[in-house]
């Protein structure tokens, strides 16, 4: 310092890089608010380059504060043509209630980060409701494959699909028997991955695994823990289906034989749906 003197800092404007290094602004910046229209154009020196005075380089710093605090540029530049205090303070006062709002919102989101961390969905594919389910439940946090399905699930059929499957597995646990049988099927099923479409072990299935989901539901009701028939009418019809065609869209597709399995089972347990309830349309 002893080696300036006050001619210095006499009439010497700053150049653009100057500018930057004292504003922390990039050079590419404080020609964009030139081209908008921010920050007015200051003056040139004899070899065309820019020069800054005080008037330009404090426009600048205002305009950093103002976009700091959270105003757009639009609201920067209603503040800075602004004829009275009175607008600015207009301004500010709209800018604390939006970023009280999102204040909000992130406290919120926080919230729900720090449950699902408690519930130990490791994913976090799960909403919370589910994975409080699951905790009250003591199940353990299924793997990636089922909590993408319990995700899908949620969004084509409501959370409260997902809350029954989550009911459902609690119940299984209480009933070693059906759990067990369960156990066996899928086997079974993973069985027929490497068979032949007509392998007797495909009908066994279809039978097998209908008998067993009629068990359950008979079980259940006993229980008084059967879920109610689900809700359909406020579904949007079109994400059903594709919810469904992304279900069957799976990266591991079910063999033949598994597929086959599949179909009948299907046929069975429709075929016992409308022995008990009657066909559409039927008197």
């Amino acid at each position: 310092m002893s080696s300036m003197h006050a001619k210095d800092f006499r009439n010497k404007p700053l150049s653009i890089g100057e500018v930057a290094e004292l504003t922390s602004l990039t050079p590419r910046t404080i020609r964009y608010y030139h081209e908008i229209g921010l920050v007015p154009e200051p003056g040139r020196d004899g070899a065309g380059n820019r020069s800054y005075r005080m008037e330009e380089i404090t426009r600048l710093l205002w305009v950093q504060r103002m976009t700091a605090a959270g105003l757009s540029l639009e609201a920067v530049r209603e503040a800075a043509e602004a004829t009275d205090d009175q607008q600015v303070q207009t301004l500010l006062t709209e800018l604390d209630r939006v970023l009280a709002a999102k204040e909000e919102r992130l406290r919120q989101q926080r919230e729900v980060v720090a449950q699902l961390r408690e519930f130990g969905s490791a994913t976090g594919l799960f909403t919370l409701e589910v994975a409080a389910a699951y905790k009250a439940a003591g199940l353990e946090v299924p793997g990636k494959e089922e909590q993408e399905f319990m995700l899908l699930l949620e969004a084509t059929h409501g959370t409260s699909a997902a809350l029954d499957m989550v009911q459902a597995e609690a119940f299984l646990e209480t009933r070693p028997d059906l759990k067990a049988e369960i156990t066996r099927l899928t086997s079974l099923f993973e069985e027929l991955a490497d068979a032949d479409v007509d392998d007797p072990r495909v009908e066994q299935y279809a039978q097998e695994m209908a008998t067993y989901c009629a068990a359950v539901e008979a079980a259940e009701e006993a229980a008084g823990v059967r879920p109610s028939e689900p809700d359909l009418s406020e579904c949007d019809e079109r994400g059903i289906t594709l919810g469904a065609q992304a279900m069957g869209a799976a990266t591991v597709q079910p063999s033949p034989a598994q597929a086959r399995a599949m179909e009948r089972y299907l046929d069975l347990t429709m075929a016992d749906y409308f022995k008990e309830h009657g066909r559409p349309g039927a008197e």
